[in-house]
């Protein structure tokens, strides 16, 4: 029987539906991705220090403590009040005392 050939409008329509294909699984991706990094944890708390083992900074809040792991040395301080945005860091471990949070903003309140 005969073959078929395939000719320069085959090749563009299999690579405009790869493109097509790909573009559709990293919008799907992106959409998936957007809310992993978003704060889901907020408020005003009160850095405390904890002696354990070496030390451990926290944010006392009204609700609950979080250890976060990558406090401000300026805002080490034991006292001052805090407003910050963080994301639960459920994929570490710690001897500290609360909830591990990594900080994506924080800032000191005047008072």
């Amino acid at each position: 029987m005969f073959k078929k050939r395939r000719g320069p409008a085959d090749a563009t329509r299999r690579w405009f539906r790869s493109v097509s294909l790909l573009a559709a699984l990293l919008v799907a991706v992106s959409v998936a991705a957007c809310g992993l990094l978003e704060p889901e944890i907020g408020g005003i708390g009160t850095i405390v220090f904890q002696d354990i083992e070496g030390g451990c900074w926290l944010i006392d809040t009204d609700t609950e403590d979080y250890f976060p792991v990558n406090l401000p040395q300026n805002l080490q301080v034991a006292g001052i009040e805090v407003q910050f945005e963080a994301i639960s860091r459920m994929d570490l471990s710690t001897f500290c005392p609360g909830r591990i949070i990594e900080i994506t903003w924080i800032g000191e309140i005047e008072g």
